[in-house]
């Protein structure tokens, strides 16, 4: 089933001189623009993969996620900036693991109440399956003591939903 379409995505502010603008409808406006964008993004791509985040087996217990940016189901940009991000693969199993990147739901908002951070973050899972706020990145097997024995890239990139484009050839 297509996630439903937010009641307020259409709803945006009407600017008129001497408006007094609030947080609450700033808020509005914030997220007129972020569901407008996920929605286009979800309507027009698949989740995936954009760019950037392989990951890596960096030594021991330890796997790295370079940088880099997807979509998720709902048509959210899941952005990993910087250099990425290093996660420990727990132990005591053999069975395979799985890494995803995950939009932040709620976004974390800063000391001050400010800044939302709508960084993407990396997680180490036991199921392959990737849920509607993130993607699948890797599949990490362990080996019969529950050491990382191998990365499986898993990445699948972004594809258009929009049709082939027809051409008359008569």
């Amino acid at each position: 089933m297509p996630a439903s379409i937010p009641a307020d995505a259409t709803r945006c502010l009407h600017y008129g001189d001497g408006m007094f603008l609030t947080s609450a409808l700033m808020t509005l406006e914030q997220r007129f623009l972020l569901n407008w964008n996920a929605l286009q993004n979800r309507l027009l791509h698949t989740p995936g993969v954009l760019e950037g985040l392989l990951v890596t087996h960096g030594g021991g217990d330890r796997v790295t996620v370079g940088s880099g940016a997807g979509f998720d189901a709902l048509g959210r940009f899941l952005v990993l900036p910087g250099e990425g991000a290093s996660l420990t693969v727990p132990g005591g199993s053999s069975a395979s693991c799985y890494v995803h990147l995950l939009f932040p739901d709620p976004a974390p908002v800063g000391e001050d109440g400010t800044i939302m951070d709508l960084a993407a973050a990396p997680r180490v899972g036991d199921t392959e399956e990737a849920p509607d706020n993130g993607v699948l990145l890797a599949e990490i097997r362990r080996d019969a003591a529950g050491a990382v024995a191998g990365v499986i890239d898993r990445r699948q990139p972004v594809r258009s939903r929009l049709p082939a484009q027809l051409t008359d050839a008569g």
